[in-house]
């Protein structure tokens, strides 16, 4: 197994042939060089910076804001790329290891309507930022690029089974020629699980919470980095941590911040609309564990519940 750190987070390459480490690498710090607003050369960076004209981007930031746009238009505006600017205001400007205890100038913290923000244009493959808007890509960076990676290694060098794990998010293929036991834990204890299960199929696998990513501002506030699009500020919904199974990596890391900011039951209803099938594993604010009914269309024998752990 090949690990190394990137994108913030710990990627781990499971049952990759050797020869292929380098190009992972590779690919992996080339994104974070692009994606990145933390990184004020980054070509994101760059891009956040222009107003109404098109900006000529590179084929990796090209697909990825397409890509969020997409989804962006598909979720109705709850998943939402284009918050840059309200999240950076709520004090997480920076890595996230770095962030201290911000003051927060709650007068410029806005909500973020669901209007069209930037003109795509394919045939030039640019990117026209037409709104005062920064765009920010962390809700799906590292799920979108494992995927990438993971594609090319099936698609092109043809690896036949093996996994791609990003800051604990998954995307397994060959399911068939190796088993593949996922574990799901809980966000307040480290050393405890909240269920597993082995993948059936090819599929990601994403988890969010707002315990993951929360800090306290100087005022003595709790806040998260799961915003709410209506409000500006933290989402606050009945569930605190969501898993989604889905056919790819970035529909799950998707699909987790819907169901964040929306609730179970709201949340639902979205993803049903959006007609990508999934599963969906959630913790509530009450301890519950919840899971949507067909629990065995990604997994061999279900789910696993511990129940000691919750």
């Amino acid at each position: 197994m090949l690990t190394f750190s990137c994108m913030n987070t710990n990627i781990h390459i499971v049952d990759i042939p050797e020869k292929w480490n380098n190009k992972v690498k590779q690919l992996f710090t080339r994104a974070e060089c692009t994606l990145s607003r933390f990184k004020k050369e980054s070509e994101l960076s760059q891009l956040n910076r222009t107003r109404s004209i098109p900006f000529v981007s590179s084929p990796i930031l090209f697909e990825a804001v397409k890509v969020a746009n997409h989804y962006y238009h598909v979720s109705a505006g709850i998943y939402n790329p284009y918050m840059g600017k309200q999240i950076s205001t709520l004090g997480y400007n920076c890595s996230f290891d770095n962030m201290d205890h911000p003051t927060i100038p709650y007068n410029q913290v806005t909500s973020a309507p669901f209007q069209d923000h930037v003109a795509i244009n394919t045939g030039m493959k640019s990117i026209s930022i037409i709104n005062d808007v920064q765009i920010d890509l962390a809700g799906i960076a590292k799920g979108w690029t494992a995927q990438c990676i993971a594609d090319l290694l099936k698609q092109e060098y043809r690896v036949s089974s093996g996994a791609i794990v990003a800051g604990g998010d998954i995307y397994a293929w060959g399911t068939e020629l190796k088993r593949r036991e996922i574990i799901i834990d809980h966000p307040d204890y480290s050393n405890k699980a909240l269920c597993s299960f082995h993948l059936s199929k090819d599929a990601g696998v994403a988890t969010s919470s707002i315990r993951k990513r929360s800090w306290i501002s100087s005022e003595g506030e709790a806040l998260h980095h799961i915003l709410h699009p209506k409000t500006g500020y933290p989402a606050y919904s009945d569930l605190v941590q969501v898993t989604i199974i889905a056919p790819t990596l970035t529909e799950a890391e998707i699909l987790t911040k819907c169901l964040l900011v929306l609730g179970w039951e709201e949340g639902n209803q979205l993803g049903n609309r959006m007609s990508i099938p999934y599963m969906a594993i959630s913790l509530t604010k009450n301890g519950n564990l919840i899971m949507t009914k067909d629990n065995y269309f990604f997994t061999r024998k279900g789910v696993k519940i511990y129940e000691s752990s919750y």
